[in-house]
């Protein structure tokens, strides 16, 4: 059988080893990508450490699922042509029959498989995906730039498009990181007067040249001024700290949504006045849709949503994990093949 380098997740917390190990052959309707870039998500970061458990009889799995590559062999059946540059998200493949699935929430689906976590992702030099959850990448973006966008990208529009911003409305986002810089942009594109909140003054800067209102540090002046406005209509957390529910609830106005993205290791509490009282909405968002990841990537594709990317050489692949676990990343890291 014919073989592949891919980065192996062999013990918690410890380097990715280098292994040769065996090629997957796409079975029907499916493809075989011959991976060119993938990003390095926090979300790898969560298995790599332990903070999230892979599923059992997984002792050696391949992560990495913002992987883009081009076909090179189709499964029997298969759509697609040899060549065609695609992008594999976060989401590998659901059941296409739940209620979820039929109604426009496949996201949701509970049968549904995660690419890294049910099956082996993108971390390697091939990956077989269904040919229907490939997404087509724009020969406008190059491989490194698209990658991000498939997870990190398309999490942070699906979670703006849940806050029904538009002119005449302020939203707030919380939390400059990678996802929460690409939903501030998405954000501006409403229409909204939008204002970020991070402790990080480069990242402020970035933010008012995304189009930001107001980019300010988290405090007591940055509330006032939030509700000065007249409060936020819509909150969006991108910062892992429990402490970002309780700022979102006293900044928002009456009948605001509050859409949490970040994942806190504690729990998160209110009192239910707090929510009542405002008449408050809190919804939860993570990942995308197969349709807001095309729409991700035309927007891109135009000019309209900018990414920060730093190609690394596949060898890299370990520094750039530990520097994203210890909060050091300048960019979005993604690595090449």
């Amino acid at each position: 059988m014919p073989t592949m380098k891919a980065a192996v997740l062999t013990q918690t917390s410890a380097p990715l080893e280098f292994l040769d190990i065996e090629r997957p052959q796409p079975g029907p309707g499916q493809v075989l990508v011959k991976i060119e870039a993938c990003g390095v998500c926090h979300s790898d970061v969560h298995y790599w450490n332990g903070e999230d458990e892979l599923p059992e009889g997984r002792p050696q799995p391949v992560l990495g699922h913002e992987g883009v590559g081009t076909i090179v062999e189709l499964g029997e059946g298969a759509r697609g042509e040899i060549g065609d540059r695609v992008g594999i998200g976060f989401v590998y493949e659901t059941c296409g029959e739940c209620r979820e699935c039929r109604t426009g929430g496949e996201t949701y689906c509970q049968n549904s498989q995660a690419t890294g976590v049910h099956v082996d992702g993108c971390f390697a030099e091939y990956i077989v995906s269904a040919d229907n959850w490939v997404t087509p990448i724009d020969e406008r973006l190059d491989s490194a730039e698209a990658a991000p966008l498939l997870c990190a990208g398309v999490t942070a529009f699906s979670a703006v498009s849940k806050t029904g911003l538009g002119p005449g409305k302020i939203g707030v986002v919380f939390g400059l990181g990678g996802v929460g810089m690409y939903a501030l942009q998405f954000a501006v594109l409403t229409g909204a007067k939008v204002i970020a909140l991070d402790f990080d003054e480069a990242k402020l800067e970035q933010a008012r040249e995304y189009g930001a209102e107001l980019a300010l540090k988290p405090g007591d002046e940055a509330t006032a001024e939030i509700l000065a406005l007249g409060g936020a209509d819509a909150c969006l957390s991108f910062a892992p700290s429990p402490k970002v529910l309780k700022n979102e609830i006293e900044v928002a106005a009456p009948r605001a949504t509050i859409v949490q993205v970040a994942l806190p290791p504690q729990e998160l509490s209110f009192y239910a006045w707090e929510i009542i009282n405002k008449g408050l909405r809190i919804v939860g968002s993570a990942d995308g849709t197969r349709l807001e990841r095309d729409t991700v990537i035309r927007l891109a594709a135009e000019g309209r949503v900018q990414s920060k990317v730093l190609p690394i050489p596949f060898a890299d692949i370990n520094e750039s994990i530990i520097e994203l676990d210890e909060g050091r990343a300048p960019g979005r890291y993604v690595v090449t093949l």
